[in-house]
């Protein structure tokens, strides 16, 4: 009955969260504030939160310093993600080894983080719950899937992300401190720091495409939240598509089966109007690969990609801005 009761009230507070705007907020000072405040640990995480924020007005420029804090302190422990994997997967038949490696992670995970400032997703989501709870925001752990191109939904027998959701004068808003924060190299063994602004406050018809929720009712979806299946589906976006797109309109699945010599759009809701020159599409099977000229119109920040495919075979179709890639495509041409 109380989990009942609590998605009614949730659900009551998304109605319309999705239509909020924070054009007419000025996050110069949150960020500059986030920048410049240095810790060597977090063993003492009310202060930390307490210097970053008690200069700030609002709740959403607190959580937005809050955001970017994090963002810029705290490294993704890849060695830590790595043993994970391996540990799950070696003790994936055996239940008591894997709840007695599950106990001992917890602790390893929130020991490397307040002392060595380094984590994976679950360690970034708590820190963000933790330090919004400090200064009375809400927000929530969200547990689920998420898309990348090195994912293989084949092998994936659990839950392998998490982000948060966040109550902003009375809704929620969705944000993924540990994708905004940088880029893992595991095979070198390096991390590079580097904000990716869009993770923050992201639409939910975006947000979807790499984040599939266990508890549906997080999407924030207004209308029916997809399947798992129907997820797994769909087009992959890269990071740079979060700050470069409001949201994807078409295809709704990545790959796609048609006839040669038809006419295929692919169409997208931008965020800001952009030079049609820094657009690239490009056709890769196996090893070749080239750039094509198709036919681009833009309006009103409503984009649409025409491209006509005249040869059979089964091809990569990727979409650049600025030479940053944004979109994965597969196509299989027939005759």
């Amino acid at each position: 009955m109380q989990k009942t009761l609590f998605v009614c009230i949730f659900f009551v507070n998304i109605c319309f969260a999705q239509k909020a705007d924070f054009n007419n907020i000025n996050f110069s000072k949150a960020d500059g504030i986030a920048k410049s405040y240095r810790s060597k640990n977090l063993l003492n995480l009310n202060e930390i939160t307490f210097n970053i924020t008690k200069d700030l007005e609002t709740d959403v420029e607190k959580l937005r310093s809050i955001y970017v804090w994090i963002c810029n302190n705290i490294a993704n422990d890849f060695g830590l993600y790595t043993k994970n994997k391996r540990k799950r997967k070696r003790f994936q038949e055996d239940s008591i080894r894997l709840h007695e490696w599950n106990s001992e992670f917890k602790t390893l995970l929130f020991k490397r983080l307040l002392k060595r400032k380094k984590t994976i997703c679950t360690g970034y989501a708590y820190l963000l719950k933790e330090m919004c709870t400090i200064v009375g925001i809400e927000a929530k752990i969200v547990n689920g899937f998420g898309r990348t191109s090195t994912v293989d939904f084949t092998t994936l027998t659990e839950a392998n992300h998490s982000w948060n959701l966040v109550k902003i004068n009375e809704k929620w808003y969705l944000c993924d401190p540990t994708w905004a924060t940088g880029i893992s190299f595991p095979e070198e063994g390096k991390f590079y720091f580097q904000f990716n602004e869009g993770y923050f406050l992201t639409a939910p018809q975006l947000f979807f495409k790499n984040h599939f929720p266990i508890e549906k009712e997080f999407s924030l979806l207004k209308d029916k939240t997809p399947t798992l299946q129907e997820f797994i589906e769909m087009p992959l976006l890269y990071g740079e598509a979060y700050n470069f797109l409001e949201t994807h309109l078409y295809p709704t699945k990545m790959h796609q089966e048609i006839k040669q010599n038809v006419f295929f759009t692919f169409e997208y809701q931008l965020k800001k109007e952009i030079k049609v020159d820094d657009l690239k599409l490009v056709i890769s099977s196996g090893s070749n690969e080239r750039t094509v000229q198709p036919e681009i119109n833009l309006q009103d920040k409503k984009l649409a990609i025409t491209y006509q495919f005249k040869n059979r075979g089964f091809y990569d179709v990727h979409l650049y801005h600025q030479q940053k890639i944004i979109a994965t495509y597969t196509f299989e041409i027939s005759r």
